[in-house]
């Protein structure tokens, strides 16, 4: 798979986000931001997954009319890294391919577990060297989710509690051979000893530079950005969806 990637354009700025999104969201900086679904259910206990915070003019691929700009590589089959580091696939191609896997692969670790230690294992697999803090900011996040959910943030998770994040489509912004901006359009499933499971759907970005170790890693945050992309989520595999410039993800 070659590098060569979409052309850059013009970004565009939003609206800031949604403020039901912000609770719990502050203490999870560098990895996407969770734009709910308008059709999702809603309720006190019902949880996003924490913000992240990309760095300035790393959102771009919007035409002038503010369409999203779709991407032009179709249906994606997902591949593996080359190594498995507790639990987590890292080693990924340096290809568009192997960006999109990693960001799959990256957003699920970071956001289906309530575990504060594993939160901070994988920060320290998967984030770039220049985000030396990684692993305590990540970890900061089950600990935002388990209070979110009413569950003690001390000790094992209680029987019930769980986060799941799956992610099913992906497009591409802000892209050149070593960096890209990876969307994943994916549903973020919650439950409590409380409630049911609860499902949203969302739209995760991750920025991902090819580091010098030879692998995709996430960089660290470089400043703030009120980039909203809720006007992106679709049913997946919906005519909405593909309008959009949401492409299958297949495993």
């Amino acid at each position: 798979m070659s590098n060569q990637f979409l052309d850059r354009r013009p970004r565009r700025r939003l609206l800031p986000l949604l403020l039901l999104a912000v609770v719990g969201l502050l203490a999870f900086v560098a990895v996407g931001v969770a734009i709910e679904s308008g059709g999702a259910p809603r309720g006190p206990k019902i949880y996003t997954p924490p913000a992240a915070i990309p760095p300035p003019g790393s959102v771009t691929g919007v035409g002038p009319s503010g369409s999203p700009a779709p991407g032009n590589t179709g249906p994606l089959q997902l591949v593996q890294g080359d190594k498995l580091i507790n639990g987590v696939s890292v080693g990924y191609p340096h290809s568009m391919i192997g960006a999109v896997s990693a960001a799959v692969e990256y957003w699920r670790q970071i956001g289906s577990t309530l575990d504060p230690d594993r939160a901070a294992t994988v920060g320290r697999l998967v984030a770039d060297p220049s985000w030396s803090d990684a692993p305590q900011q990540l970890a900061a996040g089950p600990t935002s989710a388990r209070k979110a959910l009413g569950v003690t943030t001390d000790g094992p998770a209680p029987a019930g509690a769980a986060v799941i994040l799956a992610p099913v489509e992906y497009q591409l912004r802000s892209v050149s051979a070593d960096n890209v901006q990876v969307l994943l359009l994916a549903t973020y499933t919650t439950s409590s000893p409380a409630q049911g499971p609860q499902t949203r759907m969302g739209v995760y970005p991750l920025d991902l530079h090819w580091a010098a170790s030879g692998d995709w890693k996430i960089p660290a945050p470089s400043g703030t950005d009120t980039t909203d992309y809720s006007s992106l989520v679709a049913e997946p595999g919906s005519v909405q969806a593909s309008a959009k410039g949401w492409q299958e993800l297949k495993r």
